[in-house]
């Protein structure tokens, strides 16, 4: 494992601007400034401000002179001697080590730690004292020192010879150097700044320097180029070679931050370094290298950087033994620093020979590359960048509105759109916070979003029950995929340009490196989150078919009163009791329920809809793949399919088995094994079967052959769509006959609020029945956090009875889409289905269409023979039907009053015995015999309601007739 400080193959020596010694001039001129500093001391000479002031401008001047007529030489010394000069300096100025412990070069490690006998975990290593320690206020007064060493010099007299005492006094001594605060004062806000300032000035007092054992150890300026930082990169188009967003935008902070720190190093200390055509002088790339020593070895202690001489040589590599994060923790369990100094232990027990690591904390290798110039081995804490799906994805053309009012509350949370997440190798997203928030915020609806919004209510948008694991899973999944699609280069192709690039330069070598490390990353993560979907399902048969289901009844009603409980309901007062073949399963009431108690409560996380959907990238893609292809295919509705390709996918698709509403589906009507169905849905009679035939005297019959129709054509279009794409092999699964049984379900089983139809588990399985014409109608609304779908009883239940809801719908259309008729129903109407055809000018006749609302060619129209508006209306539409130019001039610009005609009447009336005859005729048609299924059954209590309702309307019309 590469070392801290540096990358692979340190090489020894010393840089130019690096600590090298002072040539001899130079070092009698510092000899006779120290002299002359210690008897300015004693003489303690007070000086007026503004003499001060001059002089030091003229001290100034002399130092650059100085400095500039010297050049610092490279000093060729070997790693062993630096070695000892530096033990011996380290023992000198009070530091103790280990006699089981030694310095050594390892190659492409640089210096690090040896074990010269076993050593034990806990054992300590080393002492290294306070004053040897380089922090903020350490390396503030050794820089005052600096302008202390020549001041001297000058005859003036600084307070601060002790720097013990400095360290203790450091803000009383700036304030009394006006001056030198104003320059020192400007990077005590950023301490790899003040650190890298320090460690500069340090280095050109060459072997005058305090730390000068210690700086001649640190790696060369020279070998910077087998560095991985991107601190170092030549240019910035190396940096976006990178590919990953996070570290590109890291390194790119980074190396502003560097040019503009060099930029005040030049500024504040401009008097004290080499001039800049000078050999020694130091420029950006020398800084950047220091700068960048700094960030690789300081330790954080207690909030502060501080560079530890000795504490900093060993080299880095996780520890064996898996640990969650700690935020630093166990580092600080090794290093002690107190009052007099730092205490540093083994935190590992390491055999004799061996190099002795230190495990450097609970960093990814986006801090470990930037900022150490490696790439560690994970230890469980690396993670890689992705960007989460944009809401844009989460919603359909025309919700610009909802989009916006999503970004607002976004920037309330301070989380941007499509936020940036990292992931460990083990599938643990790192701010998990982050991610259920900005999911659940992803899935709201219409109304969810806008009571979001309201302050009142934005605490409650984000429950900690918000969804599933399965559902965050699938959706960091999605994301990561998008990820690696988006990378502008594969893993695979990474691999092979670091395989067969031997002519790569350093920083190209780097840059494949670092980012095949992220792409391999998100691949195991991945990998990972899949092996949680399935782990504890049963395996999924090759061939896409349903396996056979071992469950009884009793077993799934089990497992879908264990889903519900461990979806918490909020209020929930009913319980499921199988009633007939007919109706399936019945809603029973566990207490008394009032009219307009809230006798259920589902959160929305729960619940089947467009956006639930759009998390499915199968789905996503194909309804994206048919809304291109619309335009050439009127008769389908990509949004409507929305929803039921979602049903069709979670049902019988690949991962049905894993499916998060599994115990929901399963509580469903479902189809046989060959094909056929209990349903008492028009979409499931026979072809040439009987319940058709029935239909045959009533208007109702065109309506279920265009919903059969039109259901078959939506298929036909589909299966067309995915032959041509890179799903054909969903057709194994998505037959004809189940694309049936998803349209039967949702046209009977849809719950709508905001303008958009859901499946809602519990809810759909209240059945349909009017107790009374005044019985209200259903309604199921979100509560004001927009989180949970509330229902409130209509009638008043006793505890025990099945609770049932008021549709409100004609027969017509119960038997059309649900299956049934009811015998009790205020809303029953006499059905008839129009032709009407266009006159001469049509216009004309539009607008009179409009005035009587009807806005078809062939309008559907529900006759209550009890209301006189409606047979009113019916009588003027049987005149438009009959003949419309006589309608257009009888009816322009009064088509809405309550006026009839003779010739209006008489056409209703026609209407009425045209569809009564054959069913008065045909009469024993609607004499159910015993052992008719329920379908038939249905069929035929609405044949008799239907002539029923035709003579009470021919009655009405007879009385019109005799009143005009």
């Amino acid at each position: 494992m590469r070392k801290r400080a540096s990358a692979a193959h340190h090489q020894a020596g010393i840089a130019a601007v690096a600590a090298a010694p002072i040539d001899s001039k130079g070092l009698k001129m510092t000899k006779k400034l120290e002299s002359s500093r210690k008897k300015a001391q004693k003489r303690s000479v007070a000086i007026w401000g503004l003499t001060i002031a001059s002089t030091m401008a003229g001290v100034m001047l002399l130092v650059a002179m100085w400095l500039s007529d010297s050049e610092i030489p490279v000093a060729t010394v070997s790693d062993e001697i630096k070695i000892a000069s530096f033990l011996t300096w380290f023992r000198a100025e009070g530091g103790t080590f280990s006699s089981s412990i030694d310095v050594k070069s390892f190659p492409g490690m640089g210096k690090g730690v040896v074990a010269l006998e076993d050593v034990d975990e806990n054992a300590e290593l080393l002492f290294v004292p306070r004053n040897v320690i380089m922090y903020e206020k350490i390396a503030s007064c050794r820089a005052i020192e600096v302008f202390a060493l020549v001041v001297s010099h000058c005859l003036f007299t600084l307070t601060h010879a002790n720097p013990r005492r400095c360290r203790d006094t450091i803000t009383q001594e700036w304030s009394s150097q006006p001056k030198l605060n104003k320059k020192l004062a400007s990077l005590m806000d950023d301490q790899e700044e003040l650190l890298t300032a320090f460690l500069l000035l340090e280095q050109i007092k060459g072997d005058a320097s305090r730390w000068f054992p210690y700086l001649q150890l640190l790696p060369s300026f020279s070998s910077r180029n087998s560095v991985t930082s991107p601190l170092l990169f030549a240019i910035d188009d190396d940096v976006d070679m990178l590919q990953d967003e996070r570290m590109i935008t890291a390194s790119k902070r980074e190396r502003k931050l560097v040019k503009q720190a060099f930029r005040r190093f030049r500024r504040l200390f401009r008097s004290f370094l080499p001039p800049t055509r000078a050999k020694s002088a130091v420029d950006e790339a020398q800084y950047a290298w220091m700068r960048f020593l700094v960030n690789s070895r300081a330790f954080s202690i207690r909030g502060k950087r501080v560079l530890v001489p000795f504490g900093d040589i060993f080299n880095g590599e996780p520890h064996h033994e898996a640990r969650l994060y700690d935020n630093g923790q166990r580092f600080l369990q090794f290093h002690a620093l107190e009052a007099d100094g730092m205490t540093i232990r083994a935190d590992r027990s390491t055999l004799k020979g061996r190099q002795l690591f230190e495990d450097y904390g609970d960093n990814s290798n986006y801090v470990y590359f930037l900022h150490h110039g490696f790439l560690m081995r994970d230890g469980g804490f690396d993670c890689a960048a992705f960007r989460l799906p944009p809401l844009l994805e989460a919603h359909e053309h025309g919700e610009e509105d909802v989009l916006a009012a999503k970004r607002q509350i976004l920037s309330r949370l301070r989380v941007e759109d499509a936020p940036l997440a990292c992931i460990s190798r083990a599938g643990e997203v790192q701010d998990p916070e982050m991610l259920r928030i900005y999911l659940m915020l992803y899935n709201m609806d219409t109304q969810q979003t806008a009571a979001c919004n309201q302050a009142e209510t934005f605490v409650q948008c984000f429950p900690l029950s918000g969804q599933t694991q399965q559902e965050e899973r699938a959706f960091v999944r999605r994301a990561i995929r998008q990820q690696l699609e988006k990378y502008p280069t594969s893993f695979q192709e990474d691999q092979r340009i670091l395989e067969q690039g031997s002519d790569l330069n350093a920083s190209t070598s780097h840059t494949v490196a670092f980012r095949l490390s992220r792409k391999l990353l998100l691949r195991d993560a991945q990998a990972k989150l899949e092996q949680q979907q399935t782990e504890g399902e049963p395996a999924i048969v090759e061939n896409g078919l349903e396996p056979a289901d071992s469950d009884t009844a009793a077993d799934k009603l089990s497992k879908f009163q264990r889903w519900i409980e461990g979806h918490d309901f909020p209020v929930n007062h009913l319980e499921l009791r199988y009633v007939s073949e007919a109706v399936g399963y019945g809603t029973f009431t566990t207490k008394d329920l009032a009219t307009d108690e809230v006798y259920l409560s589902i959160p929305t996380t729960v619940v089947m809809n467009a956006k639930s959907a759009m998390q499915s990238p199968w789905v996503s893609q194909t309804v994206r793949q048919l809304r291109e292809s619309s335009a050439s295919e009127p008769r389908s509705s990509p949004d409507e399919m929305l929803l039921l390709l979602h049903l069709l996918e979670e049902k019988f698709g690949p991962s049905r088995l894993r499916s998060r509403w599994k115990p929901y589906l399963d509580m469903l009507p479902s189809l046989n094994d060959d094909g056929s169905s209990n349903l008492g849905s028009p979409l499931f009679y026979e072809a040439e079967g009987e319940q058709l035939e029935l239909l045959l005297d009533t208007d109702l019959l065109q309506l279920v052959v265009n919903y059969r129709q039109r259901v078959a054509e939506s298929y036909a279009f589909l299966s067309w769509e995915l032959q041509r794409s890179e799903h054909r092999e969903a057709l194994k699964w998505l037959t004809a006959r189940r694309f049936q049984w998803a349209n039967a379900m949702l046209d009977s089983r849809s719950i709508w609020w905001g303008g958009q139809r859901h499946l809602v588990p519990l809810l759909d399985m209240v059945n349909c029945q009017e107790l009374d014409p005044n019985h209200a109608p259903h309604h199921t609304n979100l509560d004001s956090s927009g989180l949970h779908a509330v229902t409130k009883a209509s009638w008043e239940f006793p505890v025990g009875q099945e609770v049932v809801e008021n549709y409100a719908q004609p027969n017509y259309i119960y038997l059309l889409y649900h299956g049934f008729a009811l015998a009790s129903n205020s809303h029953d109407c006499a059905h008839f289905r129009l032709k009407l055809r266009p006159s001469k000018p049509q216009h004309d006749l539009i607008a009179v269409l409009r005035e009587l609302e009807v806005y078809s060619w062939t309008p559907d129209v529900c006759v209550s023979p009890g209301a006189s508006e409606a047979v009113t209306r019916f009588v003027k539409l049987a005149l438009v039907a009959a003949t419309p130019d006589v309608a257009v001039r009888q009816f322009e610009g009064n088509a809405a009053s309550t006026a009839t005609s003779t010739e209006a009447i008489k056409a209703a009336l026609e209407l009425v015995t045209t569809r009564l005859l054959p069913l008065e005729e045909n009469s024993k048609s609607a004499t159910a015999e015993a052992d008719e299924d329920f379908r038939t059954q249905a069929i035929r209590l609405y044949r008799r309601q239907q002539r029923q309702h035709l003579v009470a309307l021919r009655d009405a019309l007879l009385a019109l007739q005799q009143q005009n």
